[in-house]
């Protein structure tokens, strides 16, 4: 499996704290069954402000160890960019990365970001000839049961992600996250998603779920579909081509 959206660098945002925490969310990650991971820390105004020259020397000390421990894994370097006209600005100057390197960037917004807010955003980067890549869709209030507007999105020429926790099954009681599981399966049942991601940030709130997701996604939509959201179309992106 390829995973694009995680948290694996230590003591650069909200997830891991150590090297030693990083190496342990990498190989729970490896366990599952991925092989290649883009570590995409936050970039956000005013809540992760961490130099990029400390997130990329924390990469490669997590780079490093991976490869004496876990020389079949490949760690690649990406961010996840909270929308702002200082992200705007980073990807037209090239100040914040893309997707390992590629035309595709993962883009965030807020729960509450409006539609209006949302489209002109995501135009903004088109724009510049980058392709986004929705983070976790099944977030936004804006796009909640709403075919047409993520269909209108992707036409535009977006491609969606949502997270592999937000796969399984809803719990019958104290499910924080379950309005976002139904969410999550409407996407699915509409045909709107391009890709599973972790967004994996520790080993206890935050763990991939990878193996899981994939597995109730190979039985309930097919194995076809299952290697599309968690092997195929992750792999065309990491080699820069259009699904």
């Amino acid at each position: 499996m390829i995973d694009v959206h995680s948290h694996i660098i230590f003591d650069v945002d909200d997830g891991p704290k150590t090297l030693e925490d990083s190496l342990a969310l990498i190989k729970e990650s490896y366990r599952q069954g991925v092989r290649t991971i883009v570590a995409t820390s936050h970039r956000r105004k005013g809540m992760f402000e961490t130099p990029e020259e400390k997130i990329w020397a924390n990469f490669q000390l997590v780079k490093e160890a991976v490869a004496e421990q876990l020389p079949d894994l490949t760690l690649l370097y990406g961010g996840e960019l909270y929308y702002s006209d200082r992200v705007q600005a980073g990807l037209e100057q090239q100040t914040v990365p893309t997707m390992a390197g590629t035309r595709f960037a993962l883009i965030e917004f807020s729960m509450t970001t409006s539609w209006k807010d949302m489209h002109n955003a995501l135009t903004q980067v088109l724009l510049l000839g980058i392709t986004p890549l929705i983070a976790h869709i099944e977030r936004y209030n804006a796009l909640e049961f709403d075919k047409k507007r993520v269909q209108e999105l992707i036409n535009m020429g977006c491609y969606t992600q949502i997270n592999s926790n937000h796969v399984l099954k809803p719990k019958f009681f104290g499910d924080r996250h379950k309005v976002f599981k139904k969410r999550a399966r409407y996407f699915l049942e509409e045909d709107l998603v391009h890709c599973v991601a972790s967004d994996m940030h520790n080993l206890t709130e935050r763990p991939p779920y990878m193996k899981e997701a994939q597995e109730l996604i190979r039985k309930e939509f097919g194995r076809q579909r299952a290697q599309d959201l968690f092997e195929v179309n992750p792999s065309v992106l990491l080699e820069n081509k259009f699904i």
